[in-house]
């Protein structure tokens, strides 16, 4: 399998296609337009767990035992000085880096041996909540060997007990696997019904279960999907780790590549943008320059770059990934779609409104023909075109765009999803340009306080909805709460982009527009 999946598939398309910035020319506003081609997927194997997280002893506890097994003191000393001699030969024989922890333990029998009431009187309490777990056991096990068990505990002697205990945790490793494994497959139902916040839930569970490199790139994934992006972002740095640790090439650039995503959608893009780097160069060493997999890692750091504001070296990588998945995917594939779309964001950005009103239309088409009008990533698309549709000021289409996009979103991801946000504060942009002003400001408000609830308010998006509701209240006569969002936007936008960003001079020409107060 290589590194995106050489089989690609239909279904698995970006989330929002909408986390990228684009300046906006109508009603000198900043709109969201939609960046985000194909991350790069596998099919989920069965992989054998790195770690399970199965129900420990002391999350099974009796709740109280009264008396514990009669082992007298004599006997407990006698134990404990015969396995004091035993770890004293290990001792003798042991590897230099085993015998710190061997006279750690010899250390600890001494002092038992020292005070051997406080001892006995754990090991007895220790002994009586092994009995219980013994007993509810009996009809796995057999009574027999529960009290041959038992009877060994009484005598200091844990190695039936261990022997029974490593056979039911055996077991029940098994029934976790088996769990985890049945998660995934509701995941997978929900992920073909396009029902991401379920398979985000399922997926999550397998995660949890077992959480090896197949099940976190899935939990991963539906977590960005879903909009939950601090769980996405945990569940990257975990796939990460796992990936450095025990991983292949393969699997590091594919991690690095996916937690990119979430530092991207998370607004942190140039952590996105170094770590994207990092999976292209893992990619260039070990797959050729022409292969789709590598057209994927070229679209992925574009999307960083043109987030920064760096048009001209955005739409250059753009281009030679778009020629690399032509060449190889067709023009009638997914990811070459996706290819157009993204191509032309950053186009637009630059004003180039015709060029890249004939590319979204092209990506539209195709991504009709290929997942269908109810697809999230269909609403994309006509966010998308609607964006360069108003930004020719052709309002009237534009707005029977976003709410069609709308529509389809409210369907599909819920209107709690941070690309429900960025729909709506599209349409409040071009309410607004329609003089509908009442109706634009209880848009922009609704957008706010779901992007308060998903990516936080620290977000370049969200300085984005919050500088154009500033704008609004500017022009209607509100001016000092205007100023006010406009100047915090600001300070958004300084912190999380470079000075040089078109979106800092946007807001600092509003500002200076404002009237005075």
């Amino acid at each position: 399998m290589t590194l995106g999946g050489a089989a690609v598939w239909d279904a698995v398309l970006a989330f929002l296609e909408a986390n990228a910035m684009a300046l906006g020319a109508a009603a000198a506003g900043l709109t969201i337009g939609g960046v985000a081609w194909a991350i790069v997927t596998r099919p989920f194997k069965r992989d054998k767990p790195t770690q399970l997280a199965a129900e420990t002893i002391d999350q099974i506890k009796p709740p109280e035992v009264k008396d514990g097994p009669a082992l007298s003191v004599a006997e407990f000393i006698r134990l404990r000085r015969e396995l004091k001699a035993d770890l004293e030969q290990e001792l003798a024989d042991a590897q230099e880096t085993e015998k710190e922890e061997l006279r750690a333990r010899i250390a600890e029998l001494e002092s038992q041996i020292a005070n051997p009431e406080d001892a006995l009187t754990e090991a007895r309490k220790r002994i009586a909540d092994l009995e219980v777990l013994l007993d509810r056991e009996g009809n796995h096990i057999g009574a027999d060997r529960i009290q041959e068990a038992k009877a060994a505990l009484e005598k200091g002697d844990y190695s039936l007990a261990d022997d029974i205990f490593a056979e039911i945790e055996a077991r029940n490793e098994l029934a976790v696997q088996e769990t985890a494994r049945a998660a995934h497959g509701r995941g997978e139902v929900a992920e073909a019904e396009v029902r991401w916040h379920d398979a985000a839930r399922h997926y999550s569970n397998a995660a949890r279960l077992a959480p090896g490199f197949d099940t976190l790139f899935k939990a991963r994934e539906y977590a960005w999907r879903a909009g939950e992006l601090d769980a996405a972002h945990r569940y990257g740095a975990d796939l990460v780790a796992l990936a450095r640790n025990e991983g292949t090439q393969e699997q590091l650039a594919t991690a690095l590549n996916e937690h990119a995503i979430t530092f991207q959608a998370q607004g942190r893009y140039a952590q996105a943008e170094a770590l994207y780097r990092q999976a292209l160069e893992i990619a260039r060493a070990i797959i050729a320059e022409g292969h789709p997999d590598y057209a994927f890692y070229l679209n992925n750091l574009a999307d960083a770059v043109q987030a920064q504001g760096r048009y001209a070296e955005a739409e250059a990588l753009y281009r030679q990934a778009l020629v690399i998945a032509r060449a190889t995917l067709g023009e009638g594939d997914p990811y070459h779609a996706s290819g157009l779309n993204n191509l032309a964001l950053v186009v637009q950005a630059q004003g180039r409104y015709a060029e890249a009103e004939r590319l979204f239309r092209q990506a539209l088409e195709i991504g009709r023909a290929t997942l269908g009008e109810r697809h999230p990533a269909y609403a994309a698309r006509l966010n998308n075109l609607a964006l360069v549709v108003q930004a020719q000021g052709r309002y009237a289409e534009a707005e029977r765009l976003y709410l069609q996009a709308l529509e389809i979103d409210r369907a599909t991801i819920g209107e709690g999803h941070p690309a429900y946000a960025a729909r709506l504060g599209n349409l409040a942009h071009v309410v607004q340009a329609q003089r509908r002003h009442d109706e634009a400001e209880a848009l922009y408000r609704q957008a706010l306080e779901i992007d308060r609830a998903t990516i936080g308010e620290g977000h370049p998006a969200y300085a984005t909805r919050l500088g154009n509701l500033g704008g609004l209240l500017g022009q209607t006569g509100r001016v000092a709460e205007g100023r006010e969002m406009l100047e915090r936007a600001l300070t958004i936008f300084r912190a999380a982009l470079p000075l040089d960003h078109p979106h800092i001079a946007e807001t600092q020409r509003r500002l200076a527009a404002l009237p005075g107060d």
